[in-house]
């Protein structure tokens, strides 16, 4: 049984300092709802996880910096994954302001938020970012679809000391008569050793009947594709709650794992030792 666990991605929503919430549009079962460190401690009590990692909500460096302040207060946090605006000139210092914090361990791209996201992944304000990241031994996460996943691809080439995490599946699409197209998509970033992807995300129903084949599914490509020591578990607290609460998704994931009769070394892989070397 997996002893050590780390939470490779979550959130934390103070209302309290008005930001806003993107989320939401796409769950407005969470609207107005707060999720603050005192909150986490218990589903990580109940995951079994030892730490997490905070990556950013609101898109702004102001709430990265609030993060970056998190992590430092709570010892739960085992290290941030912040913002910059590609867009903003200003890019570069932004990134040397939250990078001198010993808790910043890379940031986020979110193409998906901008007007031209294939575009925002191919700027010289990206291919900078990267390169200024693989030099201090930092990462980048990206939250993008398959259709975004040559732009992801071009980036992890370019730098391939630097490590590419992408978040939730490579956001795999709810209706099952798409998931070759995504597995083709899949082992296209698999061919690069410097992608990693976190097993997390997924459209649950809260019907194991139907979360569990699903997971299964999924969980036996990444496993084939990227081998355990590329992936890394994550409850994406809170944002996951509106489908489905933390113990649950961690149920689904360790039934997969035992269906798919993955041996504990890759399961401590999964579970821990991946999210281990890379934050």
């Amino acid at each position: 049984m997996t002893q050590h666990i780390i939470d490779a991605h979550v959130h934390i929503w103070d209302r309290s300092r008005g930001e806003t919430f993107i989320a939401e549009k796409q769950f407005p079962s969470l609207t107005g709802k707060a999720f603050l460190p005192a909150d986490l401690a218990p589903v990580l009590a109940e995951t079994g996880a030892e730490s997490a990692v905070l990556v950013h909500g609101p898109a702004t460096v102001e709430h990265a910096l609030h993060c970056l302040d998190l992590c430092r207060a709570h010892e739960m946090f085992r290290a941030v994954v912040g913002w910059v605006d590609l867009r903003d000139p200003a890019c570069q210092a932004q990134l040397a302001r939250q990078s001198v914090d010993p808790g910043f361990r890379g940031v986020r791209f979110t193409p998906l938020l901008d007007a031209a996201p294939e575009d925002y992944l191919r700027s010289v304000a990206a291919r900078g970012a990267c390169a200024a990241l693989q030099d201090s031994g930092a990462l980048i996460e990206v939250l993008a679809p398959p259709p975004l996943f040559g732009a992801v691809a071009a980036l992890a080439r370019a730098h391939p000391k630097l490590p590419v995490v992408v978040a939730h599946f490579g956001l795999p699409d709810t209706d099952p008569g798409r998931f070759d197209g995504w597995h083709r998509a899949m082992a296209g970033l698999a061919e690069l050793d410097n992608i990693h992807v976190k097993v997390s995300g997924l459209p649950l129903t809260g019907d194991p009947a139907q979360d569990d084949p699903m997971t299964q599914r999924h969980v036996a490509a990444m496993i084939r594709l990227f081998g355990a020591e590329r992936l890394l578990y994550a409850s994406n607290w809170p944002v996951a709650t509106a489908l489905a609460s933390p113990g649950y998704w961690r149920h689904r994931l360790d039934t997969a794992l035992a269906e798919l009769d993955i041996p504990e070394r890759d399961r401590q892989a999964l579970y821990h030792d991946t999210a281990a070397r890379l934050y």
